[in-house]
């Protein structure tokens, strides 16, 4: 695997920038069910996003990869990094909001953090791990406990399939390092290609695109998610793996359910209730936690 260096300015702005893009992925993709099915709008995604990486790696000259170990590990990055979760979280918000979604979203580093504890030796469960855990699984059963309550079982089968797709993400991440020796416009062109062969079939036999007459808003909302959300958000990511690692990339978690929430508010007026307000606190505060003991084991810079 290619060395990881200690983050810059210029990576703080792409953290951010990640942070954003992710955090609007949940009011598009809120807008564009409103003429498309979920399996049709992760579909659409990773063809479009897929086709503007690739067209940018092969313009500057690159090529794909020919190593079949490369391959494996490319399909099952597509699988849980790309295909399994924009289902789960497009299918996930025909039942919920898509602030809640964001929100649900911010279980991700408490995933990564059991199974890095299970999957790696370098980054162990510890005392203050264990307590972030804690305090992020408190937000996420407040949030689902009372909403799902409330909700009905629709609600509830919705928050769970968003809450699979941020565990398929941290999975993925575990993976997402060891294409590091690839270029990032390269693996994540691959990456969504890859995710297209499971999802392009089963659209166009399940939920074929000629059926709908989509509108304006939503039309215009599947393509941002295709560009700006997979394209330009799957290029940032894998850019922060190879050069300062997944632990420093899953900082994100901090401001997508920030943003997410921040963004439904501004744009679709969605108002979190207070069990929301709580959850994300919880989320935010159990993640600040579960880096006490990471930060003061680093030197200082």
């Amino acid at each position: 695997m290619t060395p990881i260096r200690p983050a810059t300015a210029g990576d703080a702005a792409k953290l951010v920038a990640l942070g954003a893009i992710w955090g609007s992925a949940f009011m598009c993709i809120e807008v564009a069910l409103q003429s498309f099915g979920p399996l049709a709008i992760a579909a659409f995604r990773v063809v479009l996003a897929a086709a503007l990486l690739l067209g940018f790696a092969f313009a500057a000259g690159l090529r794909l990869p020919h190593a079949p170990r490369d391959w494996s590990l490319l399909t099952l990055v597509g699988l849980f990094g790309a295909g399994l979760p924009f289902l789960l979280i497009s299918w996930g918000q025909q039942h919920i909001e898509a602030g809640m979604a964001a929100i649900l979203m911010g279980l991700g580093p408490f995933a990564a953090l059991l199974l890095n504890h299970v999957f790696t030796s370098d980054d162990r469960l510890t005392w203050q791990k264990l307590a972030g855990v804690m305090l992020g699984f408190a937000g996420m059963a407040m949030l689902v406990g009372l909403e799902g309550l409330l909700g009905g079982r629709t609600t509830l089968i919705g928050q769970l399939a968003v809450l699979a797709a941020s565990f398929c993400y941290s999975l993925s991440a575990l993976l997402t390092r060891k294409l590091s020796h690839l270029d990032s416009r390269v693996s994540a062109g691959a990456v969504l290609l890859t995710a297209g062969l499971y999802l392009v079939p089963a659209a166009l036999l399940l939920d074929p695109p000629w059926r709908v007459v989509p509108s304006g808003e939503a039309l215009a909302a599947l393509l941002f998610l295709g560009v700006v959300s997979s394209g330009v958000a799957y290029l940032l990511r894998f850019q922060l793996i190879k050069d300062t690692g997944a632990i420093y990339m899953s900082q994100v978690s901090y401001l997508v359910p920030v943003f997410g929430v921040f963004w439904a508010w501004l744009f679709l007026g969605e108002l979190p209730s207070e069990a929301a307000w709580v959850a994300l606190a919880l989320v935010l505060l159990g993640i600040n936690v579960s880096r006490l003991s990471r930060r003061r084991s680093q030197p200082a810079a």
